[in-house]
């Protein structure tokens, strides 16, 4: 809309009204977003159709026999393609139809050259806003004001955007500038100039990034806190771990023959269960109390752990419910049966035993085949990790051959589900840079077409074409680092606010930020190819003439 101001123009001169301009408009994106909807469906297709082939080629998960096509995913797709781009295609309706007639017959600026004060002040509420809410909500632990406000900051980030698109280009194009003489400052001042077409350009990168960026903080705030749960909980060297075993975990028989080797001192048993706790579904740990705290550190805040009997909650439990020690809370068993368990203990660290820890004896009189999951071994001095795991496993052999890990072993198989998830995180990140190819590359083409006479001009003036690929290239290249920048510092910031919120400690990865900015970095470069060549190939005659 923007190249056809003078168009939109002579509509309104011939007696066009704003409505029928905006109808205009959306009858165009109406059309583009029916096609490309069509288009979406039937890449979607093609490419489940070729997970499918590689699943079943190398048996990655379960076999599929066919493609199932749901009626729900067409009739959620179709209107949701269409209704996003009615939405994109609004503001540039509205702003075509405020062109004055006169503009046609006249040179017009396609676009404002700097952010209006409307912008810089809803911006700047906006941020002010978004900042205090994610600050208040870390700093008081409350998730819901601390995502709230990352949803504002959000907002603030893309309104504030060619607010800070012209004098940060000028500081990211210095270097270019230096390294690369007249292409490099030409480079600079073409993205400082247009502030708005810079921040439109580098607005999808700066979010992809920015969202893969909070994830890949926060996934690894999550990750420490973790680590630090299950390493201050068990210090103890040995653990028997059922992990994924298909039985659902091992026979409590193992314990208490692990109990007789002479290389144990303690060694304790854990599994996991699920009931109804004061009417609510929730998934339980089940040990004997006096024997789990000799192994274990759950921070016992209230009561203790001395009886066999001892039902345990904790302390974010207790403090949801209003318990304490001496609080009946009724319970309803698998099979039924419902009774009034007593809080015996209050305990801070839930790591390893969640919020519920039923005693062994309750537990065991409700259910056929009491099983443990877990088992935590300490050593009598000077025995032998080395030959104690070697007994446990010809011991455990019997009892579906859980694995026996060492303490460090098992702290690294507590995080191995996130390191999967990373590789989700990273897949958006590729998906995030392929939209942002598209943004910056298509921002650039219509640049090169607006500026058309220019670059003849520059051309007739002793421009070479390799140095004219070269501005388009650095022009590139400094819109994305802009997103890209916007984006890491918006992710850094929220995934702070969100991990704190829960009480998760800070822990970004420094190598997983450098991967995502050198991503984003390298995605300007490949984004300027097409432009940069189309540049450089306008004839000098036909641009110097253009309109």
């Amino acid at each position: 809309m923007a190249q056809r101001t003078r168009e939109s123009a002579l509509l309104r001169a011939l007696g066009a009204g704003r409505r029928q301009v905006v109808t205009i408009v959306g009858f165009e994106a109406l059309v583009v977003g029916g096609a490309a909807t069509l288009a979406g469906l039937a890449g979607g297709l093609g490419f489940a159709a070729l997970l499918r082939q590689l699943f079943t080629r190398f048996r990655i998960g379960i076999a599929m026999e066919g493609l199932t096509v749901a009626p729900t995913s067409i009739m959620i797709a179709v209107p949701v393609g269409l209704l996003v781009t009615l939405i994109a295609a609004l503001g540039p309706a509205l702003k075509a139809s405020r062109v004055p007639p006169l503009a046609a017959l006249r040179e017009v600026a396609a676009e404002a050259s700097g952010p209006s004060d409307t912008r810089v002040v809803v911006g700047g509420v906006f941020a002010a806003v978004a900042i205090g809410t994610v600050v208040f909500g870390a700093v008081t632990g409350q998730t819901a004001m601390a995502a709230a406000g990352a949803v504002v900051t959000a907002a603030a980030m893309v309104a504030l955007g060619p607010v800070a698109a012209g004098p940060v280009a000028l500081l990211l194009g210095g270097p270019a500038a230096r390294l690369r003489g007249v292409p490099g400052t030409l480079a600079r001042d073409n993205a400082s100039r247009s502030p708005a077409r810079t921040a439109g350009a580098a607005t999808a990168l700066m979010i992809g990034v920015g969202v893969v960026t909070l994830m890949t903080v926060f996934i690894g705030s999550l990750r420490a806190s973790l680590e630090d749960g299950v390493a201050g909980s068990f210090k103890g060297p040995i653990v028997v771990n059922a992990g994924n075993n298909e039985t659902g975990g091992f026979s409590t028989s193992l314990v208490r023959e692990a109990a007789k080797l002479p290389q144990v001192r303690e060694v304790a048993g854990l599994g996991t269960g699920s009931m109804r706790v004061d009417g609510s579904p929730s998934t339980v740990s089940v040990a004997d109390p006096s024997s789990l705290r000799r192994v274990l550190d759950l921070g016992v805040t209230q009561g203790g752990l001395s009886d066999a009997s001892t039902f345990a909650v904790s302390k974010k439990a207790a403090d949801d419910n209003h318990w304490q020690v001496g609080t009946p809370v009724g319970v309803t068993f698998a099979d039924g049966t419902s009774q009034k368990l007593t809080v015996g203990a209050v305990y801070e660290n839930t790591d390893l035993t969640g919020d519920y820890l039923v005693p062994r004896t309750v537990w065991n009189a409700h259910t056929r085949q009491p099983l443990d999951t877990r088992a935590f071994v300490e050593l009598n001095p000077g025995a032998s990790a080395a030959s104690t795991r070697q007994a446990l496993t010809a011991l455990a052999k019997p009892y579906g051959a859980p694995e026996v890990q060492s303490r460090d072993d098992f702290v690294a198989a507590q995080t191995e589900e996130m390191a999967g998830f990373i590789t989700v995180v990273y897949g958006m990140l590729i998906l995030a840079i392929v939209v942002a190819l598209l943004g910056i590359a298509n921002t650039l083409s219509l640049a090169v077409h607006e500026r058309t006479r220019e670059l003849g001009l520059l051309r007739a003036v002793g421009a070479t074409r390799p140095q004219i690929r070269s501005m388009v290239r650095w022009e590139s290249v400094i819109v994305a680092l802009f997103g890209t920048g916007g984006g890491l510092g918006l992710g850094v910031f929220l995934g702070w606010g969100l991990g704190t919120a829960l009480g998760n400690p800070f822990a970004p990865s420094a190598v997983q930020l450098a991967v995502i900015a050198a991503v984003g970095a390298v995605a300007g470069a490949l984004a300027a190819i097409r432009p940069a060549r189309r540049a450089a190939r306008l004839a000098i005659l036909s641009a110097i003439s253009a309109p």
